[in-house]
């Protein structure tokens, strides 16, 4: 436990003084997944078909397997923005995984939104169906190692994201949540937005016990990483307490549910300071000295990727840089080591 203590303060250290990641120099293909095969139907042009662009680092073979980070989009978002946006392309460069971005179409949702609030896909059906199947298609096909795929959003993104963390479980080692809401916050279009500025109606504890349920033959925790903005007006800050409380409540019957015991849960604060100016807040729920769920919250934050370059929409370039914050957190769970790359 103390060496793996130490580990994660020398990364914390090596990050704050970490170059920004230089221009991706991998390759980007795009592609379209479809859930029903290869034979055409007209229901896949809204239901069952998502387009996707899919980032190959410029150190990629095919003779390892390899981690991969999926990434959803917002609402106005579409893949080839959010890569823009995250700039992770880069830090995959760097840091060597795959970065998998599917696309919302229009028929689907006309301002591209992922559908999270349909309770199809928070049964794991439906897009959440969709998207579960392409990410383990294009694992397959392209060398992932399938124990680190990763996955995370931003705002509509982020509550999908949540949808697959719950119900595809066992297909993700850990998942990031910016700006998102917990899990079964509303059950349509209109309920969403209402949740979007109040939060969840019912306890956060028991949606928690609803997301370990739902969870199924989900063996190990689920680690999480919630980043959200305090002046955001569009997805109010209380949606991030929720999603902290209901992925300690999950974690807290999974842990049990592995060892046969209850954790003993420590918690911890810490205060930092982006270079560009926003003060953040940095709260951690370790068991056994392992981080389990982190909660990021930026002060002066509103509805944006915290850290984003200055030209884009959604973006504020003054917040702590939300994909290092991700890619750190994801490290204590595979993304960066390199002992396990020999085979899946």
């Amino acid at each position: 436990m103390i060496t793996r203590t130490f580990k994660a303060i020398a990364r914390r250290i090596a990050s704050w003084f970490r170059r920004a990641p230089r221009e991706p120099r991998g390759k980007l293909f795009k592609g379209s997944h479809s859930a029903f095969g290869r034979t055409f139907a007209l229901v896949q042009l809204t239901a069952g078909r998502r387009p996707y662009l899919l980032y190959l680092p410029k150190n990629y073979t095919v003779d390892r397997y390899w981690p991969m980070v999926v990434m959803l989009h917002g609402c106005r978002q579409d893949a080839d923005a959010f890569g823009g946006l995250t700039r992770m392309n880069g830090i995959a460069d760097r840091d060597n995984f795959l970065v998998l971005y599917p696309e919302q179409r229009r028929l689907a949702n006309s301002l591209r939104c992922w559908n999270w609030f349909s309770r199809s896909a928070q049964t794991g059906a439906g897009e959440a169906a969709i998207l579960a199947d392409m990410i383990r298609s294009l694992a397959d096909e392209h060398h992932v190692d399938t124990k680190r795929i990763f996955i995370a959003g931003l705002s509509a993104g982020a509550a999908m994201a949540n949808n697959l963390a719950v119900c595809h479980a066992d297909l993700f080692a850990a998942c990031a949540l910016h700006s998102g809401l917990a899990f079964g916050a509303a059950s349509s279009s209109h309920a969403a937005i209402k949740a979007m500025q109040q939060g969840v109606r019912s306890d956060a504890h028991e949606v928690g016990k609803r997301a370990f349920v739902l969870s199924r033959g989900k063996t190990e925790i689920m680690p999480a990483i919630v980043i959200h903005g305090e002046a955001d007006e569009v997805v109010h800050p209380v949606n991030a307490g929720q999603t902290v409380a209901q992925f300690s409540v999950m974690n807290e019957l999974l842990y049990e549910k592995e060892h046969g015991r209850p954790g003993q849960p420590s918690r911890s604060s810490i205060i930092n300071r982006a270079r560009s100016g926003y003060k953040y807040g940095v709260t951690d729920l370790a068991y056994d000295g392992r981080v389990i769920v982190r909660k990021v919250m930026v002060a002066g934050l509103g509805h944006a990727w915290s850290g984003g370059p200055g030209d884009q929409h959604f973006s504020d370039p003054r917040g702590p840089d939300a994909s290092e914050l991700i890619c750190d957190f994801f490290a204590e769970y595979g993304l960066r080591d390199s002992s396990t790359t020999t085979g899946p």
